[in-house]
């Protein structure tokens, strides 16, 4: 990890042809461009998540994976502010140099380092004072309460780190540098494979050690994206006339980015919900197999929003430019990708599930039969959710707010509804079945309004 990545005039000229590219090559390669090292960048980053996982299910045990379950979702606000601020700030700078206006791009870039560090420093201030608040109202207790509080406390005071990772690695996947990014997310994942070893086994810090080794290696993504834009020769460089904070801006950003917030909020709530549901209806063991479920989901939610953040910068520029036949391809090929990757993930779930349980949890005979029928009843829906995710992230990077935070926004509310009715009606299997419901019925409702928009679009 210790490559030289300053911006070279070489470079500076491959930067601006890029923008070209976006208006004139085709867009099955562009797409294949972008996407693909964005998707091998999530997965890269889904390392994180799996190891963090494959340790504490090893050597903290079913205590360790609940209290996971439960802590992970409060910590996940972190990341919904990440997603706030980068995609916002990504999709804003694209906007505008599809425009061609490159001046405006740079303050935008600017104005996302200031907002990254202010909101990183609310989050540590808040999320340690609240922590323990919120788990008790949760209903966490006792040896999980410990395990979750000392997670999350360390997870907060090192948070600007990812705020400032999440906002940099879109920035420099849109201009025009995805495989850097792909190349610095796998690197920071190897990374973690050995802090976590570290910190967990030789070191035995438990749950902080989880929490730092997280938590540095998003450190290191963050630096060594934004080394790229102080470079003197690049072309978005941040200089000190751009490290201003602009409420025009800023509130742009905010406007743009509010769906990936509340579609991260909404995984967040998701997982809460279900904490809860299992809890009411069912127990402990339940808990620890929702556990599993859900490590194996985030596989699969990484790869979807991989798709989603690889095709922003094309959908996002092809709309400041008016290419809108462009913007149809992309979203026909966004959508269809999401539908391959889920229909493959099934067949792996359905017919291997007990080594998914094996990955996580390690030979436990108590535990598997509840994973195993938790992943048989959860993971049917699971192309409706891949089309879902994608979706409203394609409808943010084409300016259209109002569809991406209806989506986002009716899903919440809906699962809601669903976990309550289902689980009354059907206990513990019904709590299983309500996710796949849920995105069915949104899934149908995205897929019209796609319909409609584009019409609208290729009329103007």
């Amino acid at each position: 990890m210790s490559a030289n990545f300053a911006t070279t005039p070489e470079t500076a000229s491959v930067m601006d042809a890029s923008q070209d590219d976006m208006a004139t090559q085709p867009v099955a390669k562009l797409f294949w461009r972008y996407a693909m090292p964005t998707v091998v960048s999530m997965l890269a980053t889904g390392i994180y998540v799996t190891v963090d996982g494959m340790f504490i299910g090893h050597f903290l045990g079913e205590t360790g994976l609940a209290a996971i379950t439960l802590a992970y979702p409060v910590g996940a606000v972190i990341y919904a502010i990440g997603a706030l601020v980068g995609m916002g700030s990504a999709a804003l700078a694209s906007l505008q140099l599809g425009k061609g206006n490159i001046l405006a791009a740079r303050q935008i870039v600017g104005n996302s380092v200031l907002v990254s560090v202010i909101a990183g420093v609310l989050l540590a201030v808040v999320g340690i004072s609240f922590r323990e608040p919120i788990l008790q109202l949760i209903g966490v207790t006792g040896e999980v309460l410990r395990y979750s509080k000392s997670y999350l406390f360390w997870y907060f005071l090192l948070s600007v780190f990812p705020v400032l990772s999440m906002t940099f690695t879109a920035m420099l996947r849109n201009d025009g540098f995805p495989g850097r990014v792909t190349l610095i997310q796998i690197g920071c994942g190897v990374l973690n494979i050995v802090l976590d070893w570290l910190l967990i086994v030789v070191i035995p810090l438990g749950f902080a050690g989880v929490a730092i080794a997280t938590m540095l290696c998003q450190g290191v993504a963050a630096w060594l994206c934004m080394r790229h834009f102080f470079a003197a020769d690049c072309r978005l460089r941040i200089g000190r006339e751009q490290l201003r904070l602009n409420w025009q801006w800023t509130q742009q950003m905010l406007r743009l980015g509010l769906p990936s917030m509340m579609m991260t909020l909404y995984l967040s709530v998701v997982l809460t919900l279900h904490n809860l549901a299992f809890l009411w209806q069912g127990s402990a063991i339940h808990l620890a197999a929702y556990g599993v479920v859900s490590y194996t989901e985030a596989m699969f939610y990484l790869i979807f929003e991989g798709i989603a953040l690889g095709t922003q910068p094309i959908l996002s520029f092809n709309v400041g430019a008016g290419l809108f036949h462009r913007v149809r391809q992309t979203v026909k090929l966004a959508l269809g990708l999401s539908l391959v990757v889920a229909f493959l993930g099934m067949s792996l779930i359905y017919s291997r599930p007990e080594w998914l349980v094996y990955l996580f949890a390690g030979d436990n005979p108590q535990l598997t039969p509840y994973a195993v029928d938790g992943m048989y009843l959860y993971f049917w829906g699971l192309p409706m959710e891949g089309m879902v995710l994608v979706g409203a992230s394609l409808f943010q990077a084409m300016n259209r707010p109002k569809e991406a935070n209806l989506l986002t926004g009716s899903k919440l509310v809906l699962i809601a509804i669903l976990l309550a009715v289902l689980g009354t009606l059907f206990g513990v299997s019904g709590v299983w079945i309500s996710l796949s419901c849920c995105s069915t019925m949104l899934a149908l409702w995205m897929l019209r309004k796609f319909v409609l928009l584009q019409q609208r679009m290729l009329a103007s």
